[in-house]
């Protein structure tokens, strides 16, 4: 680990070195989709615990461009495990499945027909198969869940999972973080956990937290407080504004959603109101409210430039070729075009991204996916916590993702994903428990 300092530029982010697989890489591949497999053939709602588990460690080696990572793995066995077990698939052909596949269907589509504009189609078929990888994960999280509907597993894995991110995050506050700033001479760490960097960590975070929320509110689940408190801590080291403003707007989402008695809204609103004055104290201590209530950036190295300058140059590719974009992928590879010859990054934006990638229709079928996303819980009356959170979930990403491109990471639109599926399963269980309690006399 690197500690931060002022002036030290760093590796790339997006490119680190490709460690190409070998046989010991290959090894630890093998037994991670042996394990996943393992536990899924014993129960499937263990198979999507143990995804869960693997969302934020990619451990990641090279075929050629291609990436072998931990959960890829997993999700080999994962798969395996489902079609050896001849799970049922009637879960795919429901309603509230389905609107889910269709939206993600048409953000293929129109990726794939961006291609027809590509200088750089081995990019688009990056995307495509980034996509697809999503896809294979909603539809096994999905036939899974709904054959094993038991949802201890994946209360496990997820505040396990989110407890063992928060505190590797937090510990880098003391020994030191990929990335930081300095505020008043004032060396503030910015932690990342895992994760690619800070504004990834605050992403899956702040699809975690509202989760959590949501359960330790609808069933007065204690044990769920500290690991809460515990990631929003790391939320907050991260410094991502936008990060923190969406996971505050997800968790308000959360409360009005389960409708809490007076006197537990009263002791959440307390508890909160302690532990922002004690990060704002902090905060304050150092002078970080100038940094954080600024519309001015975080200083970036060179090579992920401004969002400023990465807006303008989106809006400049996305003129050259209105209609379907300048094809999936390729945004990073055609800044030079436009004037940005050494940043190599995205446009800190999904919506920008899509586009300037993808023109007009992909832009649309972006818009959709984030409305299905959202409507499609929002328009549930279920008090399930796995609802609720799939629904903040997807608030939070579609806020934060206006000032940065999180669905970029795999880690990031894995876990994504795993609570989209898990959260439609709940609605479908909702409405068939609700359709036998009307039938019985």
């Amino acid at each position: 680990m690197i500690r931060w300092q002022p002036g030290y530029v760093y590796p790339p982010v997006f490119y680190p070195p490709h460690p190409p697989l070998h046989i010991v890489s290959a090894l630890v591949f093998v037994a991670v989709a042996l394990g996943a497999g393992f536990v899924a053939l014993r129960r499937p709602a263990n198979g999507v615990a143990a995804m869960i588990a693997c969302t934020p460690f990619a451990f990641a080696h090279y075929v050629g461009n291609t990436s072998v990572t931990v959960p890829k793995a997993a999700l080999i066995g994962f798969v395996g495990a489902l079609i050896w077990r001849r799970c049922g698939m009637s879960v795919v052909r429901d309603a509230q499945v389905g609107r889910l596949l269709t939206a993600l269907g048409i953000v293929i589509a129109a990726m794939l027909l961006s291609g027809t504009a590509a200088e750089y189609r081995d990019a688009v078929a990056r995307e495509v198969a980034k996509w697809l990888e999503y896809t294979a994960i909603f539809i096994a999280v999905a036939v899974a869940f709904s054959n094993d509907p038991d949802d201890r597993p994946i209360w496990f894995a997820l505040s396990a999972t989110v407890g063992v991110v928060s505190v590797l995050a937090i510990v880098q506050e003391f020994i030191g973080a990929p990335s930081g700033l300095f505020v008043q001479l004032h060396s503030v760490p910015r932690v990342a956990g895992p994760l690619e960097g800070p504004n990834q960590l605050s992403a899956w975070l702040g699809i975690a937290i509202p989760v959590l929320l949501a359960r330790m509110l609808v069933h007065r689940d204690g044990r769920l407080v500290a690991i809460t408190v515990l990631a929003a801590v790391a939320d907050a080291l991260t410094l991502s504004r936008s990060g923190i403003i969406a996971v505050l707007i997800g968790c308000a989402v959360v409360v009005m959603a389960t409708r809490p008695p007076a006197h537990v809204r009263w002791r959440f609103a307390a508890g909160s109101v302690v532990v922002v004055g004690v990060l704002i104290a902090l905060g304050v201590a150092i002078g970080l409210e100038s940094r954080f209530f600024s519309l001015a950036e975080i200083p970036q190295p060179d090579h992920l430039g401004t969002r400023a300058a990465l807006w303008k140059a989106a809006l400049e590719l996305w003129r050259s070729s209105p209609i379907v974009g300048i094809g999936a992928g390729n945004y990073e590879l055609a800044l030079g075009r436009v004037g940005l010859v050494d940043v190599r990054t995205h446009a800190n934006s999904l919506y920008l991204q899509s586009l300037a990638e993808t023109g007009i229709v992909g832009f649309c079928a972006t818009l959709f996916l984030v409305y299905v996303s959202i409507q499609t819980f929002a328009r549930s009356v279920s008090r399930r916590p796995l609802v609720i959170g799939a629904l903040a979930a997807s608030v939070v990403l579609a806020v934060h993702q206006i000032f940065d491109y999180l669905v970029f990471f795999p880690k990031v639109g894995s876990l994504w994903w795993i609570v989209l599926a898990v959260g439609a399963v709940e609605l479908v269980q909702a409405r068939t428990e609700s359709g036998v309690l009307e039938a019985r006399p």
